[in-house]
């Protein structure tokens, strides 16, 4: 009977995780993606280890955006005009959306001759055509609802390359404190449980252990293709007809892919739904067993 209530638990599991999966079963699965290693706990004559893993999924305290932009003209002097007019708009427009002067950044990032070919007979010969200058806009907000209309404005001034988005917390100090303290509670109830169970008594000091380190989201996403092909079957009527297959455009969708919790002994704010900053910490702890007893 035991056996067959396994079984019969597992079939249930397997059962709704396909119902609930999604189009991300398009993507490639990995089932080792975002795994971390078991809890351990090991007890002896001389010592009893034990490993606690803590989880915290916290929102970013700020946002930095990176804009990119570009320029091509005959000239330097043409090429830095037209493109500082253009940044120089976008910025007055961030300034009269609330975005202070100081969260605003211009960052030189080159210049460079473009090269073009005149085509003549069968003769294709290099010449220099111009120059293209590039520059990043740095943007920094406190607000995430606030990024996209950055994106928004940006567009108006023909500034369409997005480049990242990074996010930040003020004090990650204090975070690595309080999952600490956390991490230490979770150990002395495991420790008292096994000495309890065992009949152990601890003595001396410990020695411990830790990793301490952060997730951020542009780590996390994951891409998929979801469609169905046709079968399609050609025939040739002579060796003269030539055919060309063209494939429709198929939508590439990314997904934000957490670590999975499954081997946490606890998760902070677990049911967070805006995609944050993830902490993650491992400690291992040693205690000495009095071999007296």
């Amino acid at each position: 009977m035991k056996n067959y209530l396994s079984i019969l638990f597992g079939f249930i599991i397997i059962n709704v995780q396909s119902q609930m999966s999604g189009n991300q079963v398009y993507g490639k699965n990995d089932y080792n993606t975002n795994r971390t290693k078991n809890s351990t706990i090991t007890i002896n004559d001389n010592h009893l280890t034990l490993n606690v893993k803590v989880l915290l999924n916290n929102k970013a305290d700020s946002f930095s955006i990176v804009l990119g932009t570009n320029e091509e003209a005959e000239t330097v002097s043409v090429c830095n005009t037209q493109i500082n007019q253009r940044i120089n708009g976008f910025i007055k427009e961030l300034l009269k959306n609330n975005i202070k002067k100081e969260a605003i950044y211009v960052d030189f990032i080159s210049q460079t001759k473009v090269y073009d070919y005149n085509i003549e007979n069968n003769t294709a010969e290099q010449f220099q055509k111009g120059f293209e200058i590039k520059k990043n806009i740095i943007i920094s907000s406190k607000n995430v609802y606030e990024i996209e209309n950055i994106i928004t404005l940006a567009s108006k001034y023909e500034i369409y390359d997005v480049i990242k988005v990074d996010y930040s917390n003020n004090d990650v100090l204090s975070i690595h404190g309080e999952l600490f303290k956390e991490a230490l509670k979770i150990a002395e109830q495991k420790k008292e449980t096994y000495v309890k169970a065992f009949k152990k008594r601890i003595i001396g000091t410990p020695n411990a252990t830790e990793d301490f380190s952060v997730i951020f989201p542009n780590t996390q996403y994951k891409k998929y293709e979801a469609f169905e092909n046709s079968e399609i079957e050609t025939y040739s009527r002579n060796s003269n007809q030539n055919f060309i297959k063209k494939l429709a455009r198929k939508n590439t969708t990314y997904y934000y892919d957490s670590p999975s919790t499954s081997d946490f002994d606890k998760v902070i704010n677990i049911a967070q739904s805006e995609v944050g900053i993830q902490y993650v910490l491992i400690i291992s702890i040693t205690y000495k067993i009095d071999t007296s007893l």
